[in-house]
């Protein structure tokens, strides 16, 4: 067992039994899993409930374990296996291994990215993988059963098995293969997983083949020097002669890099595409993800719709207010991280005024590679204030059902009218810090390095437009306005966050001095904020799961019946 699953035991086994001691019957959507998983396994592989919308993945698994469980009884095994029978507490445990497979499966992610950053200091890549299964909405549903906890462990799955496909040369047939069945595994828990091993890992291994560039030429354009970066069209230019993409990190990016990546990518796409040869190698470097979207559709096709059952009140609407929550969301649950990034903008405003930008106090803050130009902030503001007034969905589960904490946001949010715009300037606030810590941005106190991805200083502007794209089409096709959603959206931008290592140099001297590196000084190179972001993430989890369990209450419609505040 690792270091991150023996300290995730504790608050795992805690929360697993202090919810099985409470809630004894199924509550909310455990009602029809907990019913379907018992008909699979009752061997009634034909009975569905028309209220489930997912498949049956987690069904399937349910089976498997029991099946498991009864050839432990037949073979007269004394050992007793903690997962026996298909009985509720059974079934919630399945989830609690789950969530112990997934924080090993999150710290291997660093791992196959960044060999050499994870040898040197391993505790401080697991202590970062176990904070992201405290992440609440994960952590929560460990001990209920939902499908959000393996559906996510695939999908993690999928993306080590691509990067390892990517550094390894993995043949074309073994990798096609491999990605081909854990891409049908994850959609087989959730089919909005489409988006994240098909969408997503395309546009990261599209970039990569369109980009054949030479380093030097690379450089050159990054650095803007004449002729090669300093203008839109010379951008183009090079693109398309040297077949290099413009992608500078997120550190160095403004509005206008994020235009020059745009263009860049279009002329590298359409010189890839007017070689025969290199189409073709692109073509089979995306197989794997054309061949599951060509599935999904064929499912959707059969299937009339994304969703198995409850169509009606799962009908994909544009919705694109979405990616204005998801921020202040991802913000929230991060603050430990964000903090000084949301401290310092207000600051850093000041600093442009005339009257506080003469201080000598606040010239610090007169940075032009912290801070973006005024407009750059009124032009977004606008457009958000625009897609609030234009495009605000109210699903009619959100303000019916008062057990979930999105009801008392939208409640306050939509009384009265005006502050559905007054919070604009915050989700602006807190996608910019978001954006920031992705690129290892200004609050930072010391050099970054060995982060992902592959040991880049920060995310490339080419990483944070999928990301971008990915989470929207996830999101801005759902009406209702649900944490679980963000689930993936969040993980992935946490797996992308620059975990503080000390310069290599530094590295070098403390293994020629002393051979090896002690424990004294990984502790010295120990990145702190996980400590904080730790403490907060286990605060959230231990209010939320006290209010669950003893603030329960009842609905007049139904008497006697406990009903309990949840995500």
């Amino acid at each position: 067992m690792s270091i991150a699953q023996g300290a995730l035991l504790p608050p795992l086994l805690s929360w697993l039994l202090a919810v099985n001691r409470t809630v004894t019957e199924p509550y909310l959507d455990e009602v029809f899993h907990v019913r379907q998983a018992q008909q699979y396994c009752n061997g009634n592989f034909r009975v569905w409930d028309p209220k489930i919308t997912t498949p049956p993945g987690l069904y399937v698994l349910s089976y498997a374990v029991s099946q498991a469980a009864v050839l432990r009884d037949k073979l007269g095994f004394t050992l007793e296996l903690p997962l026996p029978g298909c009985d509720i507490f059974a079934l919630r445990c399945i989830n609690a291994v789950g969530l112990l497979l997934l924080v090993a499966v999150l710290a291997h992610t660093y791992k196959a990215r960044n060999a050499a950053a994870y040898s040197f200091n391993p505790m401080l890549f697991q202590h970062s993988a176990l904070n992201m299964v405290l992440f609440p909405p994960i952590f929560f549903f460990s001990a209920l059963y939902y499908t959000d906890i393996w559906s996510t462990l695939f999908v993690v799955l999928f993306h080590i098995q691509l990067v390892k496909s990517t550094k390894e040369g993995a043949s074309a047939v073994g990798r096609f293969t491999k990605l081909l069945i854990l891409g049908l595994a994850s959609l087989g828990f959730r089919q909005t997983n489409i988006f994240w091993v098909a969408i997503f890992p395309a546009g990261v291994v599209f970039v990569q083949h369109i980009d054949n560039g030479h380093e030097a030429v690379r450089d050159s354009i990054h650095r803007g020097v004449e002729g090669f970066g300093d203008t839109l069209y010379s951008v183009a230019k090079t693109s398309w002669k040297m077949e290099v993409v413009y992608d500078p990190t997120v550190k160095e990016a403004w509005l206008s890099a994020y235009i020059k990546a745009s263009v860049s990518l279009a002329a590298c796409s359409l010189k890839t595409v007017s070689q025969p040869k290199r189409l073709c190698s692109l073509l089979q470097a995306l197989a794997p993800f054309l061949t599951l979207i060509a599935l999904f559709a064929v499912f959707i096709f059969w299937n009339g719709s994304v969703v198995l059952g409850d169509k009606s009140n799962h009908v994909a609407t544009l919705h694109l207010p979405q990616m204005l929550y998801i921020s202040p969301f991802m913000a929230f649950f991060s603050l430990p991280l964000l903090y000084p990034y949301l401290l310092l903008l207000p600051i850093m405003i000041l600093a442009q005024l005339p009257g506080y930008g003469t201080l000598d106090s606040m010239r610090v803050f007169k940075c032009r590679l912290i801070l973006p130009r005024i407009w750059l902030i009124l032009i977004p503001l606008a457009i958000a204030c625009i897609t609030v007034w234009a495009n605000t969905i109210v699903h009619p589960f959100t303000l019916a059902d008062n057990r979930h904490y999105v009801f008392y946001v939208f409640r306050h949010l939509l009384r009265p009218w005006w502050l559905r715009y007054a919070v604009t300037p915050i989700y602006l606030l807190c996608a910019w810090a978001c954006m920031q810590i992705l690129g290892a941005g200004p609050p930072a106190t010391r050099r970054m390095t060995g982060t992902l991805p592959d040991g880049e200083h920060s995310a490339t502007v080419s990483f944070m437009l999928i990301w971008l794209a990915t989470s929207a089409l996830q999101l801005i096709t759902a009406p209702l306005v649900e944490p679980r959603y963000f689930i993936l959206p969040w993980l992935f931008w946490r797996m992308h966050l620059p975990v503080q290592l000390p310069p290599s140099k530094d590295i070098q001297e403390k293994k020629a001095r002393a051979g090896s590196l002690s424990w004294t000084a990984l502790w010295e190179d120990y990145d702190h904020r996980l400590w904080l972001e730790t403490a907060w993430l286990l605060v959230i989890n231990a209010a939320t799961g006290y209010i669950f369990l003893n603030w329960g209450f009842e609905w007049p419609l139904e008497p006697g019946k406990v009903q309990r505040f949840m995500w």
